[in-house]
């Protein structure tokens, strides 16, 4: 019982690492809600996230928010963007199908093609704000290079955070159940699942 309390013991790591992960979501939730945000809160949930698959020692306040304040200006710049591009081209990907009652699925393709890149693009550029200082051109080039040469990798992100999505759309109990989670730490185990893979690569 002795050696499963001390702070070095793999119960111990565990339970810290859920703790730091509830935190993070919250923290990352929090600094989320004016949505314009998010761009600026990623780079600091994967900071956390990173640090737990690293199994260093986790600051989480003072981590996360040094992260956060860090990337005001690049997560921004790179955020709006993205959030532009995906409502555009969800809304012309339902415009397309409810107008042509899925009769034309190909009309679809340019609209996801471009919905799937800036997929890639934010999966990966955002995570490498958390890690390094490059200028904002730098990691959007990187992160066109590493979603490209690690498909595999970037079509298993994309399939966890759509299959996340397309729960809470289809399922009404199992939505409410899975929206509850993801408000509890959903949000940082995903990160933390894409966080194992990425830094492999």
């Amino acid at each position: 019982m002795h050696d499963l309390l001390k702070s070095t013991s793999p119960g111990m790591r565990f339970l810290t690492a859920i703790f730091n992960l509830i935190v993070a979501n919250i923290l990352f939730l929090i600094t989320s809600i004016p949505i314009v945000t998010i761009g600026t809160a990623l780079p600091a949930l994967y900071k956390i996230t990173f640090e737990i698959v690293d199994g260093e020692e986790v600051f989480l306040l003072s981590d996360f928010y040094k992260t956060l304040f860090k990337n005001i200006k690049r997560g921004t710049l790179l955020w709006l963007p993205l959030l532009l591009l995906t409502v555009i081209t969800s809304a012309s990907v339902f415009l397309i199908w409810a107008g042509l009652e899925g009769t034309a699925f190909w009309m679809m393709i340019p609209p996801m093609l471009f919905l799937f890149l800036g997929f890639c693009l934010g999966s990966y550029a955002f995570p490498l704000m958390a890690l390094c200082d490059d200028p904002l051109k730098v990691i959007v080039k990187n992160a066109f290079l590493l979603a490209l040469g690690h498909l595999p990798t970037t079509i298993f992100i994309f399939i966890l955070h759509a299959a996340v999505f397309g729960l809470l759309i289809v399922f009404d109990v199992g939505s409410v159940v899975l929206l509850s989670l993801m408000l509890f730490m959903g949000c940082a185990v995903v990160a933390l699942i894409c966080s194992f893979f990425l830094r492999r690569i």
